[in-house]
């Protein structure tokens, strides 16, 4: 009986486990920009440009709370300016912490998920109190332009989590404890993510803020040069992805005008 159960279990890992990898085929892929374009680099520039797909703060119908609402009024403003840009997580349930952690901040599933039905999963983006060992950068100092991308980076890793069931979860994190190659290729992609959806120079305003501050503790700006993409990829996949929508479009007007 007992052994029935070890190879049923066994079984059900097995197939998880390339449900898992089949369903994170960007992750466990390289990540590179090694291309070069100028074009409109005014526009890549400009801050607080709205949502490219037009959909606006009065249609977010997120349920933000938290203790952090109580140090920084304003987060939640800052909060819903980067959920503009992610209209897929419109209904979204974020508590927001303030407590120390590694990072500046950092986005997390809570553990009570896997009783939660899909609808009403709930998810923790915590922002680091520097009253610990590691410290971040001071929440309070930071422009509304570089909080808007980097809760745009922590929502990225959100989108992620939303399409994984309890298992691939729980499989995830624990790649992420014990892999720091697989935290590279996370939080890469994680940012290619965030640039998708339209918060490329946010993005690079926050790396560049940080690579420059002088205050930056040292193995945070490390961790951060090496997980994440530089100031020259951020440009690059902007450009990258611009450019691909412009085919597409152009294609798309095309067959419009054969018919």
């Amino acid at each position: 009986m007992i052994r029935a159960k070890i190879y049923i279990t066994v079984l059900w890992l097995s197939l998880h486990y390339s449900a898992i990898l089949n369903a994170q085929p960007a992750v466990e892929s390289g990540i590179f920009c090694h291309e070069f374009c100028d074009a409109d680099s005014v526009l890549f520039s400009q801050k607080n440009v709205t949502p490219e797909s037009g959909f606006g703060i009065s249609g977010i119908k997120a349920n933000i709370k938290g203790s952090c609402l109580d140090y920084f009024p304003g987060i939640k403003d800052d909060l819903l300016a980067s959920l503009a840009y992610f209209p897929e997580l419109t209904h979204i349930r974020i508590k927001v912490t303030y407590k120390s952690i590694h990072q500046t901040m950092n986005s997390r599933p809570s553990p009570w998920n896997v009783f939660r039905k899909k609808a009403r999963r709930q998810y923790s983006v915590i922002i680091n109190n520097n009253e610990g060992k590691h410290k971040g950068l001071s929440f309070g100092e930071l422009s509304s332009n570089i909080k808007t991308g980097w809760f745009g980076h922590e929502l990225a890793h959100i989108c992620d989590y939303e399409k994984m069931n309890s298992f691939e979860t729980f499989w995830f994190a624990f790649r992420y404890v014990l892999s720091k190659k697989f935290v590279r290729k996370v939080e890469r992609n994680t940012d290619i993510e965030t640039i998708k959806h339209g918060l490329a120079y946010p993005l690079y305003d926050g790396l560049a803020y940080l690579l420059n501050n002088s205050e930056t503790d040292s193995g945070y700006r490390e961790y951060s040069i090496f997980n994440g993409l530089s100031l020259s990829e951020i440009k690059c996949f902007w450009c990258k992805y611009r450019l691909e929508l412009k085919r597409n479009s152009d294609q798309s007007a095309g067959r419009k005008t054969h018919e």
